[in-house]
């Protein structure tokens, strides 16, 4: 049975990140507690797991389009957290399961060049915004999510493709490691946005990443938070509201004011910037940073191998 890199020694840790001989696979032992809620949380078992795994396998296999396996991850252990991911639904899989594979091919200005040290795209996302993911997990297997511009950048560096390659690269790492969430809250600080953000994002990627990598990466948000509303939050809104479903829409909830914000989201699960427990926001943004180009050769490996099977 093979390891999650958690569990590696440390000492043993950077030879593993330079090779795909290690493979992604459930931990020894019992699951970490967030893992192991979730799936209590999602009503499934051991028994359950072992069922429902087994038959996407199979069916998976008798997609001739699709691969058989995935390289770098154990099969069943990936299989059961994207069962995870789309809320213990076997038939949501099978229908989400194909998107997956294909959002190579659909969404390549995306999912290609995901590195955060040499890709033009994601250096400009990473030095223009803060997105911190809270690792600490709320009440009912919620994961918290904030999002901010940085101060004292200028919006004509700002780069919303590099947020979306490093968004699917924490899914694809959650994935391997382990879905620790159910669903995702997150809390859009837009003190510094302006009209030059807007106007950065490409609306034809944006239309397809809503589209498609949603459903290939099938994340329920069960809140959008908006604080800090400036005066043009409704062009924002505006932007963005079209890609979304009716039900996301209903869920974006706008605060004049941060304490009406911490009567939702505790504020120890808050970032210290804003006066809670969790790490700062710059502190967090970076660990995921680190962690992704850590991983960079199981990344591209999703790239290279994850994919519809070329046609003969």
């Amino acid at each position: 049975m093979f390891r999650s890199v958690n569990d590696i020694p440390s000492a043993l840790n950077s030879a593993f990140k330079m090779t795909l001989d290690y493979i992604y696979g459930r931990p020894k032992g019992p699951l970490p507690d967030a893992v192991a809620a979730t799936r209590r949380l999602l009503g499934m078992t051991d028994e359950s797991i072992r069922r429902d795994v087994y038959e996407l396998i199979q069916w998976l296999r008798e997609q001739p389009d699709l691969p058989n396996t995935l390289d770098g991850v154990e099969l069943e252990w990936w299989m059961e957290n994207y069962l995870v991911i789309n809320k213990n639904d076997v038939n949501r899989v099978k229908e989400n399961l194909p998107v997956y594979f294909q959002l190579k091919t659909i969404l390549p200005e995306v999912m290609n060049n995901r590195d955060p040290k040499l890709d033009d795209d994601m250096i400009k996302g990473y030095s223009s915004t803060l997105l911190a993911l809270i690792p600490t997990i709320m009440d009912g297997g919620r994961k918290l999510g904030v999002f901010t511009h940085r101060p004292g950048t200028p919006a004509s560096d700002y780069n919303p493709v590099g947020i979306a390659k490093q968004l699917t690269c924490i899914a694809d790492l959650l994935l391997a490691q382990g879905m620790d969430h159910i669903r995702l809250v997150l809390v859009m600080d837009l003190k510094t946005l302006r009209l030059g953000h807007l106007a950065r994002y490409p609306v034809g990627i944006l239309r397809r990443f809503f589209l498609y990598a949603w459903k290939a990466y099938p994340e329920r948000v069960a809140q959008i938070h908006i604080i800090n509303p400036p005066v043009i939050l409704s062009a924002g809104l505006a932007l963005f509201k079209p890609f979304l479903k009716a039900k996301i829409r209903k869920r974006i909830i706008i605060h004049r004011d941060i304490d009406s914000l911490f009567e939702q989201v505790p504020i120890k699960y808050m970032p210290k910037d804003y006066g809670g427990e969790s790490p700062s926001m710059i502190e967090l943004h970076e660990a995921w940073r680190q962690k992704i180009i850590d991983h960079q050769l199981y990344l591209k490996t999703c790239v290279a191998k994850h994919r519809v099977l070329q046609q003969t």
